[in-house]
This record gives C-alpha cells, sequence and structure tokens, in this order.
C-alpha cells in the first residue's frame, strides 16, 4: 500500500491508496496500512482509485475503519460496489460518480 496525492485540506499521511488486490492474501498487509491510518489526527480518507479487486476479507476491515466516523472512502469503482452491496455492506460506501 501506498499513499497518494494529497486531497485539498488533508495532510498526504492521512490518505491510504492501496494499489492493485485487496484479498484475503493481502489482508494484513492492509490491516497494517489502516493501523498506521487511524494514528494520524484529524480526517481520513481512503481512495481506492488504484484498486482493481476486493474481496470480503478486505471490505470488513474496510467497514470497521469507516465506523470511527473519521474515515471516508473514494474513488471506487462499480465493481467494488458491486463487492460491497453482494455482501449487504453498500451503505458503508459514500454515493459518488463513477
Amino acid at each position: 500500500m501506498e499513499d497518494s496525492q494529497t486531497a485539498p485540506g488533508i495532510p498526504k499521511e492521512s490518505i491510504l491508496k492501496p494499489l492493485g488486490d485487496l484479498t484475503i492474501f493481502e489482508a494484513a498487509q492492509f490491516h497494517a496500512d489502516l493501523v498506521i491510518l487511524h494514528q494520524q489526527e484529524g480526517a481520513l480518507q481512503i481512495d481506492l482509485s488504484e484498486v482493481n479487486g476486493m474481496d470480503s476479507s478486505c471490505v470488513q476491515l474496510m467497514v470497521a475503519a469507516t465506523r470511527s466516523g473519521r474515515v471516508t472512502v473514494q474513488g471506487y469503482s462499480s465493481c467494488i460496489r458491486d463487492k460491497f452491496e453482494q455482501i449487504g455492506f453498500a451503505q458503508f460506501l459514500p454515493t459518488q460518480a463513477s
């Protein structure tokens, strides 16, 4: 996982931008990255614009991360939205234009 460009008003270290797939094979690293993200102060962001696919293991990690109220999710594809819908977690993703 790596951080990317800074969104306006949010420090670079407060944005997590994973690359590639988020599956059971990447879940441990994704969890570690989310723990580091949560150590930052203020608003936090997960940018999924570079994620190709995601399975339920990482969906669950993202849902847990957003429950703090400090984490928002952006940049997800329709494929990722479909995955969230399939397992009944679509309400945890904000509405966005695809």
